[in-house]
């Protein structure tokens, strides 16, 4: 049986205003271990910055990432998925959508986080449930 998005989700929301500076961001990432924040403004979530938002968008190009916002250079509108739906469903939207982390939801409430990493889990804890 596929495992469902909810059964490897992160509950644990690392977020970050839009007004942060890149740097700060980077260092948050760093801290908590984690691959991306989301974004919040007012208690909305609006977006989410990455790893690869701060390679792409801002080393690559020359910005000075002590002094870009978080909110110049991430990503929105937000790619959700709700818990309920299996971890096949998270990864062809990953690859429909070409992002590495989704927001799950619960009833249109984001709950958590998935990422592409999340998904090689299940690999690794059981997988003659996958035939090998």
């Amino acid at each position: 049986m596929i495992p469902l998005v909810e059964e490897l989700m992160t509950e644990k929301i690392v977020s970050i205003s839009p007004e942060s500076t890149v740097s700060e961001g980077a260092v948050v990432m760093a801290q908590n271990k984690i691959g991306s924040l989301l974004v919040e403004r007012d208690g909305e979530y609006i977006g989410i910055i990455t790893e690869v938002d701060i390679v792409r968008k801002v080393i690559a190009k020359g910005i000075d990432p002590l002094s870009a916002s978080v909110e110049s250079v991430m990503s929105y509108p937000l790619v959700t998925i709700e818990e309920s739906q299996s971890l096949l469903d998270a990864n062809d939207l990953m690859e429909e959508k070409r992002v590495r982390h989704l927001c799950t939801t619960r009833k249109g409430k984001i709950v958590g986080v998935i990422s592409v990493r999340d998904l090689i889990h299940p690999l690794y804890m059981e997988p003659a449930a996958f035939g090998f």
